[in-house]
């Protein structure tokens, strides 16, 4: 990789998410500290300066971070960005529009990537351009690092870690339940979920790619039969009413290649599954039923241009609009991971006291960025494209329990 002058650069420091990556860094890590540096990017030089001066109210070191001013579309200033930095973070979506370019700079010029992107068909494409020349030059392109797919890839990893320890075998199905979360979607969000329709659309042959439960993985790979959940379904063992989960297309790809690119670590016919988890009795059988109309409601409306008009004029947030920060600080989320070998059962709870989709993901990507320089001799040695669990590994497990997002075995 050679010399750089940053360490880290975070792209799109002027959007929500990004905003909130540059605020944790000052807050926990500083501008000036003795293990990294860093910089800012984005496309607008006034808005990148506006930026500076309204952090500089609160982190008066805030006026000195260094600005890169670049054009996802620019393939020159790109070529610059992505040559200037270790590892660069992005936060600019939807990927699908705006990452294509950044990403194959990155690996053509061996540098590392992190983002939080949760399109199926951006990592498609990101695994079948870049892959092998990210291998030759040593880059780790790393999607999915915030709360898609943080809790459920590295949960995986620690329980299947965890079983083979405790039972020398690893555990055959693991199923991940959302206990609870709160916190609020930004336009961002929204805006992704509808470049993935429009980009589907265009390319009639990836008609079935989202369907795909292995649409991650080698075309080679004939993975067990699996369908996510699709209804309301009550579950046995842990007595709980279960209703689909709106992420499981995308966590459940990702933990999948994650077991391909560990050399199957979890078994060729393991399988994993998500859901949304509600308690028994009559109020958890409702609003198990209320998660469902409400999925297949949101998907009606959005489906049909006067009705998703009306959504995105007076309901869904604009792109660069998120919850409050007072509704972030007040957020949480615990998931619950469970699985079987045999008889024997092991477990993995995962909490955070933030909202997961934004203030937990800002800490989600940042430290996954900073495990690939500041633990580059701990983790995996593997390049090209990459998941959280393959790329970095239990490392960024234990720099999370330290930031408040715990990972608990039992």
């Amino acid at each position: 990789m050679g010399k750089r002058p940053f360490d880290i650069i975070v792209y799109g420091a002027t959007g929500f998410t990004g905003k909130l990556v540059v605020e944790y860094l000052l807050e926990h890590y500083g501008l000036k500290n003795d293990l990294f540096n860093w910089a800012i990017a984005g496309r607008s030089l006034e808005k990148l300066e506006k930026l500076k001066t309204d952090l500089s109210k609160k982190y008066i070191e805030a006026k000195d971070i260094r600005i890169f001013v670049a054009d996802s579309f620019d393939e020159d200033s790109i070529e610059k960005l992505s040559k200037s930095a270790k590892v660069i973070i992005s936060t600019v979506g939807p990927y699908i529009k705006y990452g294509i370019n950044l990403v194959s700079a990155c690996a053509h010029n061996g540098t590392h990537y992190c983002d939080l992107t949760g399109e199926v068909p951006f990592i498609r494409e990101s695994i079948d351009a870049n892959d092998e020349i990210a291998k030759n030059n040593k880059s780790k392109i790393i999607h999915s690092c915030g709360f898609d797919s943080i809790p459920s890839d590295l949960g995986v990893l620690c329980l299947q870690s965890e079983a083979i320890k405790k039972y020398n075998s690893s555990l055959n199905q693991i199923k991940y339940y959302v206990k609870g979360t709160k916190g609020g979607f930004s336009g961002g969000t929204i805006a992704s979920m509808i470049a993935i329709s429009k980009y589907i659309k265009s390319k009639p042959d990836l008609s079935g790619l989202l369907g795909n439960p292995y649409a991650l993985n080698s075309a080679d790979y004939n993975g067990p039969s699996i369908s996510s959940l699709r209804s309301v379904e009550w579950d046995k063992d842990l007595e709980l009413w279960l209703a689909p989960f709106i992420m499981s297309g995308i966590n459940t790809r990702i933990v999948r290649r994650s077991n391909e690119l560990l050399d199957f670590k979890y078994g060729d016919q393991f399988k994993y599954s998500e859901v949304t988890s509600y308690p028994k009795g009559l109020k958890g059988y409702i609003n198990s039923y209320l998660m469902l109309i409400s999925l297949g409601l949101t998907k009606m409306l959005m489906s049909f241009r006067p009705t998703f008009w009306f959504l995105r004029k007076f309901y869904l947030p604009r792109p660069g609009e998120g919850p409050s920060k007072e509704r972030r600080e007040n957020g949480y989320f615990k998931v619950f991971l469970n699985g079987y070998v045999g008889k024997n059962q092991l477990s993995c709870t995962v909490t955070g006291d933030r909202d997961p989709g934004y203030s937990g993901t800002a800490i989600m990507l940042t430290e996954s960025a900073l495990s690939l320089i500041l633990e580059k001799d701990k983790i995996t040695q593997k390049f090209g494209v990459l998941t959280p669990a393959s790329g970095i590994g239990k490392v960024l497990v234990n720099r999370l329990i330290k930031k408040g997002i715990v990972f608990d075995i039992s």
